[in-house]
């Protein structure tokens, strides 16, 4: 009966399952509870062992020649480490044997207690191995359950996981190493938390529609920096081990992106991508080794031998890991800051933002509205475009920029959109089903910037741009416009069209000063400061999504959420109430500049009057009244500062017939 047992121990039946031999007689009356405790040891070590010999190398490969689903390299692993824990187990059967042969006299409870030890283990491994199978955890998966299975109050169960957890975690750091250093994915089993994506990039039909609000959950700052580097690489949520952040997690795919993106050029292949294939631009690989000598300066061997040290139980904790990734980025992002800030001339072409986005440059863009007004005044047509580029190259030759490679990074769009002139029997002309948009709010600034800036200027980012600057010629035209009429009117004797007018152009100008001085002056200097004391690409990154973002709330451009304050701000400008508020003041000042001359019918030159005025102090007293409902959101602050300049000597709250002035409604 004792031969028996060994046999079941040593599973050499290798059936499907094991099973418990029949009660014939024992030397004793324990002998059968405990034949019955070595059937549990020897079914579950029989349960094991199918396991290894299902997920092992030799049927990974005998799965992979027949077509089906492999097990991976982490399951191997895992078979490997599990076949290595079992090699204590047979070594002391072997040594049980040898005992048994050479003094007959021992019983099973002998055997029983070599192998008692043995149950703790497994039954954890047993544990594991159920939980896979249950739940399909493949890849990362097995690591983060094997990890968790490490702490343990029984020694040899700790010391046994803690030898299998090694043998997964090398195929880990093995894979994380070569996309650390060299952006090179081998995850022929899409076992890794990284994997390569197969959806189609964005196109650059982007740039030419205005922003819409689809990130009412996250703040504008992080939208605007969080914007994806376009190598083809994403993060899977499932895979990432549960000891690792998401931060931390994002950290090292923004570090292997950056290796990859290193190693192209997309400038190199744009003039020869097809207008069919737009997903993803086929981009042309540099020298390998070159690149990465440039990148890591000769750190390559140095980063290598820490994240290898990885790999050994005593070193391996979070912290080191996080300080090995920490290091690597480091390196990563300053090297991304000299090529930015260094070789691609970040600080002029920040610049170069500032002087056509924001125009900076006042009088190009005067000349610019000179030749282009009336035109942008119209439906967009086909040749608009081309129209757009070549008066804005005479404008430039006009304030003598014509020889400027910056004037050449710039160009126009004036998207072209059909109209619908089919009606139905039930629409007429008033419905509006057939209306296209003027080109004030479709006008499309592109700019050609160097690489690899696209980090920084980002599709999201440029079209954040377009919309300030689509505001800034707006305000900048009308306000163009008003002061032209003043040679008409300074010799007028009605003074009420008079008194209209420099209203008109009174609120204009502190608009227009407002934007100009307060908001876009301060920031701008503010960013260039953040950008001086920085070596790091990262904090360069963020300090240029603050400027944008502190922009655009400023400009009244973003609203904030109702229902969660805290959320952040949305991409949403049509919402904003102030923003709509400053619309129409804008078509009622272009309104009033489009009337050339009245009649001398006095009763219709006042009843105009009264109308433009009667609606003037409808809205100033609109923004009064937003100033105290939106007081306590971020938006009420810029707008205080903005009433503040408008009605500093209590004028025009006391034009709107408001009952208290700014400066009241401010102290409450």
């Amino acid at each position: 009966m004792i031969y028996d047992a060994l046999l079941m121990l040593w599973d050499c039946s290798r059936n499907a399952k094991v099973s418990q031999p029949e009660p014939l007689s024992y030397a004793n009356e324990g002998d059968a509870i405990i034949l019955g405790r070595i059937y549990e040891i020897a079914k579950s070590h029989h349960e094991i062992q199918n396991f290894t010999l299902g997920t092992g190398f030799h049927s990974r490969k005998s799965q992979t020649g027949a077509g089906h689903r492999s097990n991976g390299l982490y399951g191997q692993a895992l078979s490997e480490g599990i076949s290595e824990v079992l090699e204590s187990y047979k070594e002391t059967l072997k040594e049980v044997e040898g005992l048994i042969i050479g003094n007959q006299n021992y019983t099973l409870a002998f055997v029983y207690s070599y192998v008692e030890k043995f149950q703790g283990l497994f039954n954890t491994l047993n544990k594991i191995i159920c939980t896979i199978k249950e739940r399909r955890l493949s890849g990362c998966q097995i690591l983060s359950l094997v990890h968790q299975c490490i702490l343990s109050g029984d020694k040899m169960v700790h010391k046994a996981i803690l030898k299998i957890f090694t043998c997964i975690n090398n195929v880990f750091i093995n894979q994380l190493c070569t996309w650390l250093l060299y952006g090179d994915l081998r995850d022929p089993y899409e076992e890794f938390f990284i994997y390569k994506t197969k959806k189609n990039d964005v196109s650059d039909t982007f740039l030419s529609t205005p922003s819409s609000s689809n990130t009412c959950d996250k703040s504008l700052v992080s939208t605007l920096q969080q914007t994806p580097l376009d190598c083809g690489y994403s993060i899977n949520p499932n895979m990432i081990p549960y000891y690792i952040p998401l931060s931390l997690a994002q950290e090292i795919l923004f570090i292997g992106k950056t290796v990859v993106l290193f190693g192209f050029d997309p400038k190199k292949v744009k003039k020869h991508s097809s207008l069919t294939n737009r997903s993803m631009l086929t981009l042309q690989k540099m020298n390998a080794d070159s690149r990465r000598f440039t990148i890591w300066e000769e750190k390559e061997a140095e980063f290598h031998e820490k994240l290898q040290k990885l790999k050994t139980p005593e070193f391996f904790e979070v912290c080191n890991l996080r300080s090995v990734i920490r290091e690597i980025k480091e390196c990563v992002t300053k090297h991304l800051w000299a090529v930015a800030v260094e070789e691609a001339q970040l600080i002029h072409e920040l610049h170069l933002m500032k002087d056509f986005y924001l125009l900076g440059r006042g009088e190009l863009f005067l000349e610019l509205l000179r030749l282009t007004a009336p035109m942008l005044d119209k439906a967009t047509t086909r040749t608009s475009t081309r129209d757009m580029n070549h008066a804005f190259q005479l404008a430039a030759r006009a304030v003598f920029l014509s020889n400027s490679a910056d004037v050449e990074k710039f160009s126009f769009e004036l998207p072209y959109v059909k109209p619908n002139i089919s009606l139905s029997a039930n629409s007429t002309i008033e419905d509006g089903s057939s209306t296209v948009a003027d080109g004030w709010s479709t006008i499309i600034l592109k700019y050609d910037f160097k690489w690899p800036l696209h980090l920084l200027f980002a599709p999201e980012v440029l079209a954040r741009y377009n919309d300030m600057f689509r505001l800034l010629l707006r305000i900048k035209k009308t306000q163009h416009d008003l002061h032209a009429l003043w040679k008409t009117y300074k010799q007028s004797t009605r003074f009420s069209m008079c008194q209209l007018h420099n209203k008109l152009m009174f609120l204009m100008d502190n608009l227009q000063h407002y934007l100009q001085a307060d908001v876009l002056e301060t920031n701008f200097s503010r960013l260039m400061e953040a950008v001086n004391k920085t070596n790091d690409f990262e904090k360069l990154k963020k300090a240029h999504a603050t400027f944008l973002a502190d922009i655009l709330s400023q400009s009244f451009l973003t609203v904030t959420s109702c229902n969660d304050s805290d959320s952040g701000d949305t991409l949403d400008s049509i919402n904003n109430p102030v923003f709509c508020n400053i619309m129409e003041l804008l078509k009622l000042c272009d309104s009033f500049c489009s009337i050339s001359d009245f009649a001398e019918n006095k009763e219709a030159e006042e009843y105009y009057i009264r109308g433009y005025s009667d609606k003037f102090n409808k809205l100033v007293k609109q923004l009064m009244q937003l100033l105290v409902s939106l007081r306590d959101r971020p938006c009420g602050v810029y707008l205080a500062r903005l009433l503040m300049r408008l009605d500093y000597n209590r004028w025009l709250s006391g034009e709107a017939q408001l009952t208290q002035s700014v400066t009241n409604m401010l102290r409450y």
